[in-house]
């Protein structure tokens, strides 16, 4: 981001103004001269980083089903049939969102129906007369959510390095990136 934002302030700066009712307004946009708006760097940055979240969020919604079945959680399907994703794109950022029901998780930490979190770790109950639970956790969402965040920030850092090396490329300057 450093060397997009180097670049970016040694273009210029155009004003443009215009009149809503009897109030003007200005705006200024940075540009690059002789490069269109829509080559910005971080305009193709956020289109190629849209296009990687809309492949990978069906390969992590795939992978969680999958997990399901290995860990033979069921709840008749329900579970399994919540789990939603979308991929939208704001302002200055492009985001994907998960859902599912939220009893997942519970099933995920091993907890649940008067089991609380440090009894599922502690392996003792809190209260005496307390029956022992057979509750185990099974990680479904977690070490797999760490992975799948793990790889889309290598994937964001690959698409950061492509976008910056073409724009060298176009503007033929040697730069060397370095992570």
């Amino acid at each position: 981001m450093a060397v997009m934002k180097r670049i970016l302030a040694n273009g210029r700066t155009v004003r443009a103004k215009w009149s809503s009712s009897s109030t003007e307004q200005t705006r200024a946009t940075a540009t690059i001269p002789g490069l269109a708006n829509n080559q910005l760097p971080e305009i193709r940055l956020r289109a190629l980083n849209e296009a990687t979240l809309k492949m990978f969020m069906p390969i992590f919604q795939e992978r969680l089903k999958k997990n399901l079945q290995e860990f033979q959680i069921g709840y008749e399907g329900d579970l399994d049939d919540s789990i939603r994703f979308s991929v939208s794109k704001g302002a200055d950022s492009v985001m994907g969102t998960l859902r599912f029901n939220f009893y997942g998780r519970f099933v995920d930490w091993g907890v649940g129906k008067g089991i609380t979190l440090l009894e599922s770790q502690s392996g003792v109950p809190l209260a005496a007369g307390r029956m022992r639970s057979k509750r185990s956790a099974k990680p479904w969402f977690g070490p797999q959510y760490a992975y799948e965040q793990k790889r889309l920030r290598e994937l964001a850092t690959t698409n950061t390095q492509q976008v910056l090396a073409e724009l060298a490329a176009e503007m033929n300057v040697q730069v060397e990136i370095q992570l």
